[in-house]
């Protein structure tokens, strides 16, 4: 087992024993004061939620969500393409729009508000990741210009061709440890990671799955390179080879 592994399985893992943790109390134990705000209601608040079916919904909520991100988890353990993904959109899904629902057995009074207010965080949430995640799948385009080296988008960087001190194709991308500035899923490093010894941190393009790597080394750092298409990597090593060639 990788380390990179071992990481995910710590982080995800504990994530969801609090996250389990806090439906079972709520859900089993009826520890209600766990809900936000709920201590702070009058009490005959609190009765009407508990008689209208505000507190079941929330439990019930809370624990189909739980058992979705249960089995995202299990799934990110596995070499299913994009399966952590999709696991992780449709749990926010549930989960945000759950709250959505919950509402609708809120005080009459404060209905209309709850729902509303709860529906513009969930879609602002929900928006704003699915951003991230777009533009992080958005492919990097890499430029060689006379003595110039560009890779465009996220994580994109630019540098003297002149600066590269030693390039290689390696047969498979060495165990990654861990992300310190980057965008990682299950198919795709993007942005600053350490990697095991001798390679330190350094910039990564890589999409998983895909060799061979293209392992730049600039100075005191390092680029490693995998397209989509094995030829493409190829492809670009002979072109920096020949594009080093010509400034020297």
């Amino acid at each position: 087992m990788d380390t990179g592994t071992i990481i995910y399985i710590i982080t995800m893992g504990w994530t969801l024993l609090i996250f389990g943790g806090l439906t079972y109390l709520i859900a089993k134990k009826k520890e209600y004061f766990l809900i936000s705000g709920f201590n702070k209601r009058s009490e005959e608040e609190k009765i009407y939620l508990q008689e209208n079916g505000y507190l079941d919904a929330m439990a019930k909520a809370l624990t189909i969500s739980f058992w979705i991100f249960a089995l995202t988890f299990i799934v990110g353990l596995l070499p299913v393409p994009y399966g952590f993904e999709i696991g992780i959109g449709i749990f926010l899904i549930v989960l945000l729009g759950g709250m959505i629902w919950v509402q609708r057995y809120e005080v009459p009074h404060k209905r209309k508000k709850a729902i509303w207010t709860t529906a513009i965080i969930s879609i602002v949430t929900l928006g704003f990741i699915i951003a991230i995640f777009v533009v992080g799948y958005i492919d990097n385009e890499i430029k060689v210009n006379q003595n110039i080296f560009e890779i465009t988008g996220m994580y994109g960087l630019e540098l003297d061709i002149d600066d590269i001190e030693h390039m290689a194709l390696l047969d498979e991308l060495p165990e990654v440890i861990m992300k310190t500035n980057g965008f990682a899923t299950t198919n795709l490093l993007k942005g600053r990671f350490q990697l095991v010894e001798p390679y330190g941190t350094g910039t990564l393009f890589i999409q998983k799955r895909t060799k061979p790597v293209l392992y730049i080394q600039i100075k005191d750092d390092y680029v490693m390179i995998a397209r989509k298409d094995a030829n493409e990597t190829r492809e670009l090593h002979d072109l920096l080879i020949q594009a080093k060639k010509s400034t020297s």
